[in-house]
């Protein structure tokens, strides 16, 4: 007889009864979209590092049945270290022009303040020396001369190769002569002459007068020679920052045109 008080166990059952359960179907991954075009980093120089990634990928991706040929490789070797060097070179090259355009810089400057300090020391060593020429005479090239309250004053020539007799015309604002003098032994050369030398009758009064220098030549005749203007330095003044020296009462030179300066 059989036993149907037994249970029956579902896992016993073959495989053929459905237990009603439903397995859920499994989900169909979507395919990974490709980046967008141009999302990537252009870079379009290749750099040491760059040339040695794509090195070891291809010798890690190499077929072992081909392996890639060792004076290839060594070729690829010698390629990088002179794509290295190069971009050494490269940046050694872009460091000293940088260097060079700050040292060019920082010259100019200091060529402009060095200008400027020159400029200012030789203002301030003209306007000392043109202190110091005050209450004594001056020589420049002219035909003036000053006559003082005793009479006294002085003339500057140049004869050149000429000697002998002397003779000083005075001239009025016209270039007429009003007085006349001469002086013996006149030497050859520049040289001052007082005008007391002269012995004008009647002595001249003060003042500032145009003059003329003639000496004899070999024949006898009286040729002119270069005359200077000659007076004592009585003040001195400022025109845009340059020193004017003060002749006499009436007579203003610049400091850049003395000649000489005399006791």
């Amino acid at each position: 007889m059989f036993d149907i008080t037994r249970a029956v166990s579902p896992t016993s059952l073959s495989p053929r009864f459905d237990t009603g359960e439903v397995t859920p179907p499994t989900a169909v991954a979507e395919p990974t979209p490709p980046p967008p075009i141009g999302s990537g980093k252009k870079n379009d120089a290749l750099g040491r590092n760059e040339f040695l990634q794509l090195l070891v990928a291809q010798m890690k991706n190499q077929d072992p049945l081909n392996p890639m040929d060792g004076q290839e490789m060594a070729a690829q070797l010698a390629q990088f270290s002179q794509v290295e060097q190069l971009i050494d070179i490269n940046e050694s090259l872009q460091t000293v022009a940088g260097s060079q355009v700050e040292l060019g810089l920082a010259l100019e400057d200091l060529t402009e303040i060095t200008v400027m300090q020159g400029d200012a020391m030789a203002m301030l060593l003209e306007q000392s020396m043109a202190i110091n020429t005050v209450g004594k005479t001056g020589v420049m090239e002219g035909n003036q001369m000053f006559v003082d309250r005793d009479g006294n004053g002085a003339i500057t020539i140049d004869t050149g190769a000429m000697s002998g007799l002397g003779r000083l015309s005075v001239l009025d604002e016209g270039g007429r002569v009003i007085s006349q003098g001469t002086v013996n032994n006149v030497k050859e050369g520049m040289q001052s002459i007082p005008l007391e030398d002269f012995g004008f009758d009647p002595p001249l009064d003060a003042g500032r007068y145009t003059y003329r220098f003639d000496v004899t030549n070999d024949t006898g005749q009286f040729v002119a020679a270069q005359t200077f203007t000659t007076g004592r330095i009585t003040g001195l003044r400022y025109e845009q920052g340059q020193p004017v020296l003060m002749l006499g009462d009436s007579l203003s030179v610049p400091f850049s045109e003395l000649l000489q300066l005399r006791n």
